[in-house]
């Protein structure tokens, strides 16, 4: 009877007693998903993550530090170790060399290019563009029909301020329309018909909204035209000195778009190569590069367009035997709070 309770507590304490598997991760500065600290610890998006599957599946950790995604797949391929961290993006190239984790993160490449400050000819040229222009030449029909509205009100009632001829009861009402609109208001033509003070009611209200509406589209104009960039999408990068990150998804897409590039070895040096006016354009993940600008000032924008779609996700070794509980341990803590307060402390809240 005590050989079988000796035996049973020896099973239970077994897993306790037998030491953790320790995994050799490849990890790679990428801020804000890998970096270390003053003290040379390693933290970030997806450092924080691996620790958590790391102590929920009982592994220890050997950090394995390496410069280049091309390095850690490189090392993933030879089985020096087994999981590789960063900001690595999931393609069809690497998956022939590797295996990917489910996917824990979504974002894009995107072009940062220096800002250049416009002169006045580029302002001449937004007010000057089919776009302002409509705007303007809507809003003065809307006037001229709005003052015939009121004329036709009040031609009869109130013929010394809108009588006389067509011409003139329009020019009138055109006039009355006009200085209302812009809150002048001289007070030389006023409506006495209940018609035309409703009339009036209703248009100096809608004017206080298209005032507003027109103020912002005018200084809008001039932003634009004082902070402009040579780069404004995907064409333009044939014509210019673009670069990117060695062994990134940036590279693979210029090499596949038949762009002359640049590569360097990190996206902190690429943009200096910008700052120096040394390249005119940096293709890279849209998520580090507006986190590497978030403190900078204007003098480098991330432009808007987006380019392809990237999906970040730990990286294996083909033979890692334990990828189906990696996953679903991924899965089960991206779906939790922890990983929603992960994301807004570093990227903050989206």
């Amino acid at each position: 009877m005590r050989i079988h309770v000796y035996l049973g507590l020896m099973l239970l304490l077994l897993p306790v007693l037998a030491p953790a598997e320790t995994l050799r991760v490849g990890v790679k500065s990428v801020p804000p998903f890998a970096m270390q600290d003053g003290e040379g610890d390693w933290t970030g998006i997806s450092v924080e993550l691996w620790q958590r599957i790391a102590v929920s599946l009982g592994w220890e950790t050997e950090w394995v530090v390496m410069n280049s995604s091309e390095a850690q797949i490189k090392a993933l391929d030879a089985g020096s170790i087994d999981i590789a961290i960063g900001a690595l993006s999931m393609t069809q190239e690497r998956e022939v060399l590797m295996n990917f984790s489910a996917p824990f993160y979504s974002t894009h490449l995107a072009i940062a290019t220096p800002a250049q400050y416009g002169d006045w000819r580029g302002l001449w040229r937004e007010l000057l563009s089919s776009t302002f222009l409509s705007t303007v030449a809507a809003l003065l029909l809307l006037l001229l029909a709005v003052g015939a509205l009121l004329w036709m009100a009040e031609r009869r009632r109130n013929p010394q301020e809108f009588g006389g001829s067509f011409a003139q009861g329009i020019g009138s009402g055109f006039w009355w329309s006009l200085v209302t609109m812009t809150t002048v208001g001289y007070g030389d033509k006023a409506p006495v018909t209940l018609i035309g003070r409703v009339l009036a009611t209703i248009w100096m209200f809608a004017s206080l909204i298209m005032i507003a509406g027109l103020t912002a589209s005018i200084a809008a104009s001039l932003t634009v035209s004082q902070l402009n960039t040579l780069v404004r999408g995907v064409d333009d990068l044939h014509n210019v000195r673009s670069i990117a990150v060695s062994g990134s998804t940036g590279e693979r897409f210029l090499r596949e778009s038949g762009i002359r590039m640049q590569s360097v070895a990190t996206a902190q040096d690429g943009l200096a190569l910008l700052r120096e006016d040394k390249a005119d354009a940096l293709v890279y993940d849209e998520a580090l590069l507006l986190y590497l600008l978030k403190d900078a000032g204007p003098e480098i924008q991330v432009l808007r367009q987006s380019i392809e779609m990237q999906y970040y996700a730990f990286g294996m070794r083909s033979s890692f035997a334990h990828q189906e509980k990696l996953n679903q341990t991924l899965l089960a803590d991206t779906g939790g709070s922890d990983w929603q307060k992960t994301l807004n402390r570093y990227l903050g809240k989206r």
